[in-house]
């Protein structure tokens, strides 16, 4: 890993960090909580892209709106 990609993977979790205090702040919750609800949104947002990766690129819209 060369000292740039360091940085930025630095960046990133303080940018993380930052979004997970103010998610916490606005929704008055513990850090517990407010994990667990972004481990579930995580995962729903995972199945969804499971199940779309079936369907991309199958069909191709003609219809001119």
């Amino acid at each position: 890993m060369d000292i740039n990609s360091a940085v930025e993977s630095q960046i990133q979790s303080v940018r993380s960090a930052i979004g997970m205090s103010t998610l916490q702040t606005a929704m008055s919750q513990d850090g517990a909580t407010v994990n667990k609800l972004i481990e579930g949104m995580q995962k729903t947002s995972a199945e969804v892209q499971k199940a779309a990766a079936d369907h991309k690129g199958n069909y191709i819209n003609t219809r001119v709106y």
